[in-house]
């Protein structure tokens, strides 16, 4: 993948995913992109580098962040993230995608349904009306997964899951007419009502719990 995709793919899960509002681009080359990303009271700092992510650049990045007054921030690279800069890192809250964890935004393709973080209201309404009160009764979804990690769902969050099937038109004009036909088939296959909501509660623990 090229920088420019890259970070257009990370643009894309602040914008789309996460409801942001790009502020500013910092610094644009061709090793690295920087910028903030607002929303409300919350400025991110976002670096993407095709650079390995050194401790040192943690550094230097913790610094930037202060000095730019944001309280959130994230740090992509095409390559490597060393132990110490990720241990650096977590420590003072920094998001990190590398080649060992990558981030694509997933919500473009036709087969992954709508995600939503539901707000506390929402939860505890669900909750007390699919399993009178007990969250843990809930179909689970790992933290790791990543429309979770899309969205930073954290554990305990309920996750509203819509699946729809758009129109059939729409798909042949998006795929062209064989392959949006045939996707507009599979679809009714996985949905036969047309409109399925269901939900899902986010947990830390991968497989054995989840079901």
């Amino acid at each position: 993948m090229s920088l420019e995709k890259f970070w257009e793919n990370i643009k894309k899960i602040w914008i789309d995913g996460r409801g942001y509002q790009l502020l500013e681009i910092l610094d644009e080359n061709e090793e690295s992109r920087e910028a903030i990303f607002k929303k409300k009271k919350s400025r991110a700092y976002v670096l993407v580098t095709s650079k390995q992510i050194s401790v040192q650049l943690v550094r230097r990045t913790i610094e930037k962040i202060k000095e730019l007054g944001c309280n959130e921030a994230m740090m992509a690279t095409l390559g490597k993230l060393t132990t110490q800069a990720k241990v650096l890192g977590e420590q003072e809250n920094i998001e990190f995608v590398h080649r060992k964890e990558p981030l694509v935004y997933a919500f473009d393709h036709w087969l992954v349904p709508k995600h939503r973080i539901l707000s506390s209201k929402e939860a505890k309404e669900i909750i007390q009306k699919y399993t009178n009160g007990k969250p843990e009764q809930l179909p689970k979804i790992s933290v790791l997964d990543p429309t979770v990690r899309i969205l930073r769902a954290k554990p305990g969050d309920i996750i509203e899951v819509i699946r729809e099937i758009p129109e059939k038109e729409k798909l042949i004009e998006k795929y062209g007419e064989k392959f949006g036909s045939m996707v507009y088939e599979l679809l009714r296959e996985l949905t036969p009502a047309g409109r399925e909501i269901s939900y899902r509660l986010v947990v830390e623990e991968p497989e054995e719990f989840l079901f």
